[in-house]
C-alpha cells in the first residue's frame, strides 16, 4: 500500500509572494476592479509588526474618488454615525480588510482598519481618544480652501507608476472630496498619540490563500479548493516540500464557490505535496 502525503494548505503561492517590496505598480499583487485608470493604495498600523505598511491597486473607467477605492477593496465596510448608530454596511473584495467609517454632515472619515493576512496577526487601529488616521495622497489635480492664507490653492501633482518615499502629502481634503488621476497613489498612516508617521516602504498585499481540503477518492488525490471570482486558481505539486513546483492541467476561473482539483496520473509515486496556486490572470 502506498503512503500519500499532502500540503495543499502548506505552501499557497499567495503566501510566497506576501514580502514583494513595491517599487512601481508591476510590484502591485492584488488589484480591485477593472478599467484603463491605476491607483494604489497604501495602509500603515504603526503597531509595530512588519511588513510596516501592506499596498493594494485599483482600477476604474470614468471618475472615482478616494474613499471609493477604499471601499471596493475592504471586505466589508461598516458606517456609523457620530453617535455610533449604524448606518449602512457594504462588501468589497478582500476579505481580510474590514473598514470603519463615521458619516458626518460633511462626509465619511475613517474610524479603523483592521487587517487579518493568512500569516501574521491582526494589524488594527481604531482609536480616536488616543490617535487617528492620517490621509495622504501623491497625484491628483484640485482645488482647496487654503486655511493658511484663507483662500483658494491648487494641489496639481502628476501621477506616477513608480512609487516615492518622499513624494506624500497630508491631503488638504477628506478622501470623499478627492479625485483620483490615473498613476494617483493614496495613503492612510495611523497616527497613534497624535503624531504623524513617515511612510515606509510597502510591500505588496499578497492575493488570498484559499480554504482548501485534501481527501483521496477511488485511489487518486483530490483537493477542493474555496474560490473567489476574478481570480484563477491551479493544482501544482512537487515530490519535496522544497522542490521544484510543476503546474498540473489548466488553471481554472474562480466561481465563488469550490472548485474541486484531481491528481489523475497513472503511476504516482510514494508520496507527492501538492498546493493551490492563486493568480488574477491565467
Amino acid at each position: 500500500m502506498k503512503k500519500w502525503i499532502a500540503a495543499a494548505l502548506a505552501l499557497p503561492l499567495s503566501c510566497l509572494q506576501a514580502q514583494t517590496q513595491i517599487n512601481s505598480f508591476d510590484n502591485i499583487q492584488y488589484w480591485v476592479g477593472s478599467g484603463q485608470n491605476h491607483a494604489a493604495l497604501v495602509l500603515q498600523w504603526n503597531d509595530g509588526p512588519d511588513p510596516v505598511s501592506v499596498a493594494w491597486g485599483y482600477r476604474w473607467d470614468g471618475e472615482a474618488t478616494g474613499i471609493e477605492m477604499l471601499r471596493a477593496i475592504a471586505g466589508s465596510t461598516r458606517i456609523i454615525d457620530p453617535a455610533g448608530d449604524p448606518v449602512s454596511s457594504v462588501s468589497g473584495a478582500d476579505d481580510r480588510l474590514s473598514l470603519g467609517l463615521v458619516e458626518y454632515s460633511f462626509g465619511l472619515s475613517v474610524l479603523s482598519l483592521e487587517y487579518a493576512p493568512s500569516q501574521g496577526g491582526l494589524r488594527t487601529q481604531s482609536d480616536w481618544f488616543n490617535g487617528y488616521w492620517e490621509y495622504l495622497i501623491r497625484g491628483g489635480r484640485f482645488e482647496y480652501y487654503d486655511w493658511a492664507t484663507s483662500g483658494t490653492a491648487l494641489y496639481d501633482v502628476a501621477g506616477s507608476r513608480i512609487y516615492a518615499s518622499n513624494a506624500w502629502t497630508s491631503s488638504p481634503i477628506g478622501a470623499g472630496d478627492r479625485p483620483l488621476i490615473d498613476g494617483a497613489w493614496d495613503a492612510y498612516s495611523f497616527a497613534a498619540g497624535f503624531t504623524t508617521r513617515t511612510v515606509g516602504d510597502p510591500v505588496a498585499a499578497a492575493l488570498p490563500v484559499p480554504l482548501t481540503s485534501y481527501v483521496m477518492e477511488q485511489g487518486k488525490p483530490s483537493i477542493s479548493a474555496r474560490t473567489k471570482t476574478g481570480f484563477f486558481y491551479q493544482l501544482e505539486y512537487s515530490e519535496e516540500t522544497a522542490g521544484r513546483w510543476t503546474p498540473m492541467g489548466e488553471s481554472e476561473p474562480g466561481t465563488g464557490g469550490e472548485i474541486i482539483f484531481r491528481d489523475e496520473s497513472s503511476d504516482l509515486p510514494s508520496k507527492r505535496f501538492y498546493r493551490i496556486s492563486v493568480r488574477q490572470t491565467p
